[in-house]
């Protein structure tokens, strides 16, 4: 009976401990299949942005080599990207080439001195016959002025004396009214006084009876009327001597001023006729010829060669051997001294990381000193239509050669963010929204479990390592999972390792 019972306890034993190796070994199977992620927490940091390109240094500033336009090239002394120093040669014209044109020249020359002095001629016989017609005019002038004076004269006075006449008449007819009104008062005042056979009474009417009284009022009476008549005649007379007058001085003013037009036209051509244009022009033409037969000439004795008036470097040829020379440049150049420019294009990610007076590290080689390191200022920007930008930066005073590649390279430092992860911890999903996987505890049938959640954020800034997120399921502690070694879902459970 004890074997017996030892025999089941000993049975149970191993039951129990299969039953354990088998739950351990099934732990540990299922813990070995969870996906092990690493997890950090959001810090307090800064980004720093960097930002490089590459570029080469160009000229500033060009100028020009000039000479007289169609002249034929006869050897070019430089090529481009050569440098050249002061009275280097540059170009070489066609000698015999310039001495045929400084003939033509000459020739050309020649006829505008005849030309000129033929102007000269026609002129002084213009002026004479200008001279001729205004002493004319002005003669003309005189004597309209002369012979309205005395027109004028005239009428006047018989305007003068139509008005006397008529002022005559109205004092005999006014002296004859006064006579007429004293007769007939006297005649009156002499009836009434006299004896009854002087007068004679009809009614209320007393006329005087004397006959030699009735003839003199006859006589006065006409008199009077005569003296009006005439008077009235006299008025029409005035009026009219008054009307010639004015029509008299009126054409004379006419005359006088249509005769000293006719002298401001002959004074306005004396003067145009004693400005020979023609002349002038042939006189400034033929100074303007003589210039170019000089600066001919002068390259005659320089054997055609036009030669460098400082150092510098070729940047274009505009010609070539056997051609003419343009009216524009025939090459350009850039001085030793001139300026340096250089340019780098940034990508629109970089772009706005970079302004006007941004300090860029410069790195550099050269052939004598070596690598060299400087530090460079940007003066000014130039956006492109991809959004892209170029930016300029003067190295004048850098010793650097045109056309030296450089390395460009700047720091940006953010504002401070109070959640920053690595950017390993950034995911985003088909509608690019930017979210991390935080951890969570639960109880599972092991125990203790952590499972996955996706957590949606704002990326305020990131660089190529770090980025600066905002939730408002975030803290300080919260677990975001910066690794795993298997894709994640929402509610997935994990194993966490160190």
């Amino acid at each position: 009976m004890d074997r017996k019972r030892k025999a089941v306890v000993v049975g149970f034993i191993l039951f129990l401990a299969v039953m354990g190796i088998c739950s351990l070994v099934t732990k540990g199977i299922y813990m070995a299949r969870l996906p092990r992620v690493t997890t950090t927490v959001p810090r307090e940091m800064c980004l720093y942005h960097e930002v490089s390109a590459a570029g080469a240094v160009e000229t500033g500033q060009e100028y020009g080599i000039y000479a007289p336009s169609g002249l034929r090239i006869a050897a070019i002394g430089v090529q481009k990207g050569e440098a050249f120093s002061e009275g280097d040669g540059l170009l070489q014209l066609d000698v015999e080439d310039l001495e045929r044109i400084i003939k033509e020249k000459d020739l050309e020359y020649q006829k505008l001195a005849c030309q000129q002095r033929e102007a000269e001629s026609q002129g002084a016989l213009g002026s004479q016959s200008s001279a001729r017609t205004l002493t004319r005019a002005q003669q003309d002038w005189e004597t309209e002025q002369r012979d309205g004076a005395v027109l004028l004269s005239r009428v006047r006075e018989d305007h003068a004396r139509a008005r006397a006449a008529r002022d005559q008449t109205g004092r005999e007819l006014d002296q004859a009214r006064r006579d007429l009104e004293q007769h007939k008062k006297e005649t009156v005042h002499g009836g009434q006084q006299g004896n009854g056979a002087d007068t004679v009474s009809g009614g209320d009417n007393t006329q005087p009876s004397a006959p030699g009284s009735c003839q003199r009022c006859g006589e006065l009476e006409d008199a009077i009327a005569r003296l009006e008549a005439q008077a009235s005649q006299q008025d029409q007379a005035v009026i009219q001597a008054a009307q010639a007058a004015e029509d008299t001085e009126l054409s004379i003013g006419n005359r006088l001023v249509a005769a000293w037009r006719g002298v401001e036209d002959a004074w306005a051509a004396s003067q145009s006729s004693d400005y020979q244009a023609a002349a002038d022009l042939a006189r400034l033409e033929q100074d303007y010829l003589e210039s170019e037969i000089r600066e001919l000439r002068e390259l005659v004795e320089a054997e055609g060669w036009i030669r460098a008036r400082e150092s510098g470097k070729v940047t274009r040829l505009c010609v070539g051997v056997g051609e003419r020379t343009p009216d524009t440049a025939q090459l350009l150049y850039t001085p030793d001294d001139g300026l340096r420019q250089l340019w780098a294009q940034l990508t629109k990610e970089q772009a706005k990381y970079v302004s006007v007076g941004t300090r860029m590290q410069l790195d550099y080689e050269t052939v004598s000193s070596g690598k060299r390191s400087q530090e460079g200022i940007v003066s000014y920007l130039e956006s492109q239509p991809d959004g892209s930008l170029r930016i300029l930066l003067d190295v004048t005073d850098m010793g650097m050669d045109l056309g030296q590649q450089v390395a460009l390279k700047s720091t940006w430092q953010s504002e401070n963010f109070d959640m920053v992860v690595p950017l390993s911890a950034l995911h985003r999903d088909g509608n690019n929204s930017s979210f991390v996987y935080t951890l969570r505890q639960e109880n599972g049938i092991l125990g203790v479990e952590w499972h996955v959640t996706a957590l949606y954020v704002d990326v305020a800034d990131q660089n190529d390592r770090y980025a600066a997120i905002r939730s408002a399921g975030l803290s300080p502690d919260t677990a975001i999972i910066l690794t795993s070694t298997a894709d994640l879902k929402e509610n997935q459970v994990v194993r966490v390792v160190e």
